[in-house]
């Protein structure tokens, strides 16, 4: 068997590849964190790719307009970006943010107090209740029917009754509006967890919502500027145009 080199790629073709290259990197995303693929990795990507190009196509192929247009476009992507602006007016918006935060979060530790005090008062109420149910009845008065003594015994009786009657009657009721409290805080607190529009502090809850929307439109616009995305774009397609007008014939 005999090793034959493969046919030399057809160097319209080669054009064809790298201008379709140039238009997925042209609209590609990627992230602006350190140690990510950046815009500095990005414009090494699109320099190993005109790389290739040049040495495939040659450099006596390469127009003046070609040449120059890498050189000028490759500088302004990787000329610094100033986000200073967007930073200053982000870090105040999470000034105000943290302060509504702190705010929502002091509500809902005051009504949750709230409640567990309302619960150890039902608690006191509910003990005191179940001494009261628990007393001993009455002794039974002497047998001696019509006596001076037993007169006496069953008036002290039936007072002391009454009083334990109205006791009972007055901590029951105490429970009832305890726990009718305890029921309404309960609401209260769910309102705000859920944000509800009966919140006691809903308006609160809107401030919140308008400086987060204002904060992420705030982060693209800085991620935009970063990643120069339109600019990006320009250049890949400035670049494919003038890859597109060389004559390879």
């Amino acid at each position: 068997m005999r090793y034959s080199e493969p046919p030399q790629l057809d160097l319209n073709q080669q054009k064809a590849r790298t201008i379709i290259a140039l238009d997925k990197l042209g609209h590609q995303k990627f992230a602006a964190e350190s140690g990510g693929y950046s815009l500095e990795t990005w414009v090494r990507g699109v320099g190993l790719l005109l790389d290739e190009f040049e040495e495939k196509i040659g450099e006596a192929r390469l127009p003046k307009e070609y040449v120059e247009k890498r050189r000028l476009l490759t500088g302004y992507l990787l000329r610094p970006v100033d986000t200073s602006s967007i930073d200053d007016s982000i870090s105040g918006l999470r000034g105000e943010e943290a302060e509504v935060v702190r705010k929502l979060g002091g509500e809902r530790d005051r009504v949750k107090a709230k409640i567990d005090e309302l619960q150890k008062d039902v608690a006191k109420y509910t003990k005191e209740l179940e001494k009261e149910k628990s007393k001993s009845a009455v002794p039974t008065p002497p047998e001696r029917s019509g006596s001076l003594l037993r007169r006496l015994f069953s008036g002290g009786q039936a007072s002391a009754t009454r009083e334990e009657t109205d006791r009972r009657a007055e901590l029951e009721k105490k429970l009832r509006s305890l726990q009718e409290e305890i029921s309404g805080q309960q609401k209260v607190l769910k309102s705000i967890d859920q944000r509800s529009p009966a919140s006691p502090i809903a308006e609160d809850w809107k401030a919140l919502e308008s400086l987060q929307a204002r904060i992420r439109e705030l982060e693209r616009e800085r991620l935009e500027k970063t990643q120069l995305t339109k600019e990006r774009e320009e250049f890949t397609a400035s670049i494919a145009d003038a890859i597109s007008s060389i004559n390879v014939s």
